[in-house]
């Protein structure tokens, strides 16, 4: 229990919700090419393969490509810490720390501020931790591997339906609507906002816009 417990504590919420957006649209991008006749298909089985089969090459995809992008960004900040250490003028390095604090929270925050940041860098430079790169590294492999689960999984409604339900009308429409709901409370929970009205509307237009991107994904061949 404390192993399922640790391992949903390491996953990365932002980075979940990113992905089982994803698949979702690309299920619902399947089944409305096939409801419109722009998809066609030998059997349901067929259909099925191709929703699974797409999911499980962009979750692929995507894991390859978040792990690089996050391993080239931590390689370079592993390197601006070193060249930090060995620089005789410690305060030449001031510009490329200033550089690595964007895309965090201090860069939202004010010049002074951003200064002090950089300050205690420059002081605690050759504090680094030898083992840091290494826990960062695996964190980061872990995030790409489950991302690409989650994109893998978003499938499993489309199928159900699909596999169950012998009406095709029937089974179009449950998976629309049960990947609709999906994308809904996916928005929901991805609302930065705390009250449950603006979380509402969050999701009402992630689903919303989801399924226009859906139907022109679907009549423009994505």
């Amino acid at each position: 229990m404390n192993a399922v417990r640790d391992f949903f504590r390491r996953i990365d919420p932002d980075l979940m919700v990113q992905e089982s957006m994803y698949g979702f649209v690309m299920s619902l991008t399947f089944v409305t090419a096939a409801q419109l006749g722009i998809f066609h298909y030998s059997d349901r089985m067929s259909l099925v393969l191709a929703i699974l089969g797409m999911d499980f090459v962009w979750g692929s995809i995507d894991m390859y490509i978040f792990y690089r992008m996050d391993m080239m960004a931590l390689q370079r900040q592993s390197l601006a810490l070193k060249r930090l250490c060995r620089a005789e003028d410690k305060e030449s390095m001031r510009g490329d720390l200033m550089e690595e604090l964007d895309g965090t929270v201090f860069g939202l925050m004010d010049e002074s501020t951003r200064n002090m940041a950089a300050d205690l860098i420059i002081e605690r430079g050759n504090s680094r931790d030898p083992e840091s790169f290494v826990r960062e590294r695996h964190k980061y492999l872990f995030n790409a591997m489950t991302a690409a689960l989650v994109t893998f999984m978003t499938a499993v409604p489309a199928v159900i339906c699909l596999t169950l339900i012998e009406d095709d009308v029937t089974a179009f429409f449950s998976t629309s609507a049960i990947s609709s709901a999906a994308l809904f409370f996916t928005g929901y929970f991805m609302s930065p906002y705390e009250d449950r009205g603006l979380k509402a509307l969050t999701g009402l237009v992630t689903a919303v816009v989801c399924l226009v991107l859906t139907l022109f994904a679907a009549l423009f061949g994505g």
